[in-house]
Order: structure tokens, then C-alpha cells, then sequence
């Protein structure tokens, strides 16, 4: 048996996703994004060795991680980076969070696409600033951005573009030159770009590769900040490690 043949009850262990509802029976909770499987068993005994030491004390980023990482990014989306451009955080809500509150001014605003990842909605309010919208669009039944109501809905206050790659919740994988033409568009407006890449790994179909859009050019990556995870990957969500 693997791991996706394996059934494991959740309900009754304070699961958010199965107890929050406390309805076993006609509940399906969708929204709530892990995974009913075990997490790989390198990742379990990674978890083993640390309680068997006991202390959970405060810890450092190992200077290896970093290095992983960078070769990770390479080999997989041809993306060469350097450590020092990373930054390790508890979520990808507070990222969302941070960037709201660290770009632009009090007076300023954020713009994202609808429908989105609803934290997307919420993160601008937070920390007290305006929330633009504009509608995606459906094209060969595949959602993706109108461009010419992104543009008309731009205002000399939007500062930041929050941008869901893959998309959730529509499922769409943004090709290059979808990606170009946002990024093209945000650089002409000065507009820094905070790309949720978070289930870039997830992808099933080998015909469509994740694009990190901070890859694509120097001016894309001069305008962009990147939020990746291992917490979809593999079902690790609980651990809050980003």
C-alpha cells in the first residue's frame, strides 16, 4: 500500500478541515487546503529525529537549506537565484500580510483579480489600505486575465499586484506570455508584483510547466516578491514553514 491508498481518520483530532464543522456525515470541507495523506516518510523521520532530541528550543536556517533551495529553483524552472534573497517565514497569510503593509503608503492600493484565494481580499484591509479589483475572464474554458479591465481599473494610487501562479482557485497555469504581458504591465505603471506560488508542485500536466514570473526577466524580478512553500508539496500546512 502507498500512501494515497491509505485511509486515515482525521475526524475528532482538532483537524480544522474535518472537526471545524463538527458534521462527519454531511460535511465535505473542500475549502480547507491539506491533503487527507501522510506526509513522505523522509519528511516524518526529518520530524522523528527532532523529538527524540527533546528540546524544542529556538532554532537557526540551516545554511544548507538555503543552498537546496537555490538548486531546487534551478533545476526545476531553470531560476537561478541567491541566498541572500530569501526569507523565511511561519505562512503565507502573514506574507501576504507583510507585503500589503511594506509596500507603498497608508493612502495607497492593491489590486488583484476576482475570483482569487479570498485572503487576497482581506490582507489590503488588514493593514488599512484600498482593495481594486477586476474580473478574470473564461476563454476555451480556461479562466484567465482580462488585461484591458486589469489596465482600466489601475490608478496612480495601485502600488502592488497580488498575483495567484498557479491560480487558485481556478486551476489556471499562466503561460510565459501571459506572464510578460503582467509583468510588462506593472513595470509601465511602477506596480511590485507579490506572486503566490505556493502549489507551483502540484501541476499534473507535463505540458504545462510552472513559470516563476521573477524568472523571466531581470525587470520582472526587480519588481517582484515570490512566496513559495513546501506545505502543499507534501501536506506539511500544520507545521507552518514557508
Amino acid at each position: 500500500m502507498n500512501i494515497f491508498d491509505e485511509i486515515i481518520e482525521r475526524h475528532n483530532t482538532e483537524s480544522y478541515k474535518w472537526d471545524f464543522f463538527n458534521d462527519p456525515a454531511d460535511t465535505i470541507p473542500m475549502p480547507v487546503a491539506d491533503m487527507d495523506f501522510r506526509a513522505p516518510e523522509p519528511v516524518l523521520q526529518a520530524l522523528r529525529e527532532v523529538t527524540e532530541h527533546g528540546v524544542m528550543g529556538y532554532s537557526i536556517v540551516p545554511e544548507e537549506l538555503g543552498e537546496v533551495l537555490q538548486k531546487r529553483l534551478e533545476n526545476l524552472y531553470g531560476w537561478k537565484t541567491e541566498k541572500d534573497w530569501f526569507v523565511w517565514i511561519p505562512g503565507l497569510v502573514p506574507a501576504l500580510t507583510a507585503t500589503c503593509k511594506a509596500i507603498g503608503e497608508a493612502t495607497d492600493a492593491i489590486i488583484t483579480p476576482i475570483p482569487v484565494y479570498h485572503p487576497f481580499h482581506l490582507a489590503p484591509k488588514w493593514v488599512g489600505k484600498t482593495l481594486q479589483t477586476f474580473p478574470m475572464k473564461l476563454e476555451n474554458n480556461r479562466w484567465t486575465f482580462d488585461f484591458e479591465a486589469l489596465e482600466a481599473n489601475i490608478t496612480e494610487n495601485t502600488k502592488l499586484f497580488m498575483l495567484c501562479n498557479p491560480h487558485n482557485p481556478a486551476g489556471t497555469v499562466f503561460t510565459k506570455a501571459e506572464l510578460e504581458r503582467l509583468a510588462d504591465i506593472c513595470a509601465k505603471h511602477n506596480i511590485v508584483i507579490c506572486s503566490d506560488e505556493i502549489h507551483c508542485d502540484l501541476i499534473l500536466d507535463e505540458t504545462k510547466p510552472h513559470i516563476p514570473i521573477a524568472g523571466l526577466s531581470q525587470t520582472a524580478a526587480d519588481l517582484t516578491i515570490t512566496l513559495m512553500a513546501p506545505s502543499k508539496t507534501f501536506n506539511i500546512a500544520g507545521l507552518g514553514f514557508q
